[in-house]
């Protein structure tokens, strides 16, 4: 006997049912709402926002214990970008038709799995890097070999330590030997970890397509169009909560010894230390496979209200079924769709104006720490902290704020594009502004006077009293004469023949240069008793000054910038939702992910140094869009998907009932064809 086909009505019941196969329970039913799913998004959203700061969190460990380099590191991490330029067209052009729960759950599973990936390495090739009490830990070698590797570890360990301080030796062979330590021991990294490092980033670049994109989009055609901003907003601040969990997670685990069952005199603060990095990761990874079901029990569509007139109810229930089983889509219509969003002026001219302003974000953020440290003289810690902090603060305020005001004021597209353009011009003219703003930091010796100085072209401050020193020009490792002073090169380019550390500090005696400077007219008339330092002594870092005012100013305006910027962030998506035929929505933002990845992601890095340029570019790009966008209409209701809300009309409204039983169904690539749905809008 045949199985019986199911009526539209039975399918359509089914399409808003919550539940998993054959547990579909009542209990489960009230959970079938926008608010269910706008937490529960962001709930799973929140792990791979803690996926992705908690690799950068662990980055320096993950290549210490693999010997990975810093070029390479890049390479690896790059995977992410390579899956998304190549799989994101396909998966959003096939998924936008699928069921987006279920496929964004899978990329939750997806995201997992790569958290799982960066772990393996540690298990198959960690034991043979980890260090444990100052010695290589290895197995089945003999007692012999063993001590032969200790006595070179530490033989190795005090010539590079010789090198990196930089202590002034005027025999060349004692400071910079003929004995390399890096051909002295085999440092090739294992291709086993960095496939594996790869993998999992291209793993987790498939997730985060299939996370990101088919999930926002479900949220769009499920609520109201003028609730879209709300939602967005709220679901895109509680999503930067993540990076917060993230980097604490990292700061738990890496005071962790890597081996948790061992025992080790080694403290977090040790060259040698390796924290439990993986098992963040681990963590990760098992809470995002262990829920992702939460959202895969979401129907293909939300349940909405029933009206009052039964009439009304059947006529969109019946269409309803139509407009949410289209036509299975098929790789010979992949090219006409894509050429739909090529020749979309107002997309391309929206994504290209994003894709500049991410190309310069992002390569602002890649060297923001570096820039933080050197000319605020902050630790790179302390940076991170209070710019990570209040970055995230004011950015969550800004998508709140805006997704708020849009939906209450709904603004036409063309001035939420002006004020992209307003918020381009604040940013570019901060830019400039701040690259002549700074710390009075304490002068380096050498380098005060540097165009009558030796070397002046090269930037090396060799002077008569280190000039026998051997010292390294291209090692920056800062020292201070201990009143505070003068900041030299390097210890080596203050002159210290000794040195001493202690862990926590640094510290350079005999140092002939600060006894020159000592000499020097502008003190020997001083009455100043300068003890030590005229002895010669040096402390290694830079001289405190009186920065962190500057700071606290820079930090503050560079929040008002990403409060201001934040703003724009769900403009631009709510544009991209309207500007393309309903079908074409997730494939948009597919296409938006493939460009950003390829000319911003990429290449910021890189080129970062034009970075004003770029965001003229950008806002250029934004200017033109205000034009392009004059006649959109962000807000008025899709005429199908009006009746599907089952709210446009009432039981009182007899005489419209006859005129929806007989329209034929809008074309829903007509994004204009709204006038009959506006009139009915309460």
């Amino acid at each position: 006997m045949g199985k019986v086909k199911k009526s539209k009505l039975e399918e359509d019941e089914e399409d808003t049912q919550c539940g998993l196969g054959p547990f579909r329970g009542k209990w489960l039913q009230g959970f079938a709402t926008k608010k269910s799913y706008l937490l529960t998004y962001s709930f799973l959203g929140l792990f791979q926002a803690m996926f992705f700061s908690y690799s950068i969190a662990t980055l320096t460990t993950l290549e210490k214990q693999f010997k990975l380099k810093s070029q390479t590191t890049g390479i690896l991490l790059s995977g992410n970008e390579v899956s998304q330029i190549l799989l994101s067209l396909v998966m959003t052009y096939f998924g936008g038709h699928g069921h987006r729960p279920r496929l964004a759950a899978f990329g939750v599973i997806f995201s997992g799995v790569a958290s799982l990936l960066v772990v393996v390495p540690h298990f198959v090739y960690g034991q043979f890097a980890a260090v444990t009490n100052g010695s290589i830990r290895m197995k089945d070698i003999s007692l012999d070999i063993l001590r032969t590797s200790v006595k070179v570890f530490f033989d190795l360990k005090l010539l590079i330590m010789t090198r990196s301080l930089d202590v002034c030796s005027t025999s060349p062979d004692s400071v910079m030997p003929t004995i390399n330590p890096e051909d002295s021991c085999d440092d090739t990294a294992p291709i086993g970890p960095m496939i594996y490092i790869f993998m999992s980033q291209f793993v987790s670049g498939i997730g985060t397509t299939l996370f990101s994109i088919l999930g926002i989009t479900y949220l769009d055609d499920n609520v109201k169009r003028k609730q879209t901003p709300m939602f967005i907003g709220l679901m895109s601040s509680l999503r930067l909560i993540g990076p917060v969990f993230g980097y604490g997670l990292a700061a738990i685990c890496m005071r962790m010894y890597v081996n948790l069952s061992e025992t080790t005199t080694l403290k977090p603060r040790d060259p040698s230390w390796i924290g439990a990095w993986w098992l963040g990761f681990m963590i990760i990874g098992i809470i995002q496979i262990s829920t992702a079901w939460l959202l895969a029990c979401f129907p293909r569509r939300l349940p909405k209200k029933p009206s009052t007139a039964e009439g009304f109810s059947t006529i969109a229930a019946q269409k309803s079924v139509q407009r949410n089983k289209p036509e299975e889509r098929t790789f010979k219509q992949f090219p006409a769709a894509l050429r739909r969003l090529l020749t979309n002026k107002i997309l391309i001219l929206n994504n290209c104006a994003g894709v500049f302003f991410v190309f310069a974000l992002s390569g602002y953020i890649t060297f923001l720490p570096k820039y933080m440290e050197t000319q605020f003289q902050q630790s790179s810690s302390m940076s991170g902290l209070v710019n990570g902090l209040t970055g995230i603060m004011f950015m969550c305020t800004g998508l709140l704020l805006a997704g708020y005001l849009i939906s209450r004021f709904k603004f036409p597209a063309w001035k939420l594009q002006v004020w992209d353009v307003i918020i381009g011009i604040i940013w570019v003219t901060i830019l400039v502004v701040f690259a002549f703003l700074g710390c009075n930091s304490k002068p380096i010796h050498g380098l005060e006077n540097a165009e009558n100085g030796n070397n002046a072209m090269l930037g090396i401050p060799t002077t008569s009293c280190n000039e026998d020193c051997n010292c390294q020009a291209n090692r920056f490792a800062p020292a201070c004469s201990e009143d505070g002073q003068v900041n030299f090169f390097s210890g080596c380019h203050a002159g210290c023949t000794m040195m001493n550390s202690t862990g926590e500090q640094t510290i350079f005696s005999d140092c002939s240069c600060i006894k020159e400077w000592k000499n020097t007219t502008q003190f020997s008339n001083s009455t100043t008793d300068y003890g030590s330092w005229y002895n010669g002594r040096a402390i290694g870092g830079y001289c405190p000054s009186n920065c962190f005012q500057m700071f606290l100013i820079y930090i503050s305006v560079m929040g008002i910038i990403k409060f201001l910027s934040s703003m724009g962030r769900v403009s631009n998506i709510l544009i991209t939702f309207r500007c393309v035929p309903h079908e074409d929505k997730s494939f948009a933002i597919g296409l938006g992910y493939l460009l950003t990845s390829l000319f911003a992601f990429i290449p910021a890095p890189i080129v970062y140094g034009a970075v004003i340029g770029v965001v003229l570019i950008a806002v250029v790009f934004d200017f033109f869009t205000c034009f392009a966008v004059r006649d959109l209409d962000l807000y008025a209701e899709d005429p199908v998907e009006a009746e599907d809300n089952g709210t446009v009309a009432s039981a009182n409204n007899k005489e419209l009932q006859p005129m929806l039983s007989s329209r034929p169904t809008p074309p829903t690539n007509n994004i204009n064809e709204e006038g009959f749905i506006r009139t009915l809008e309460p």
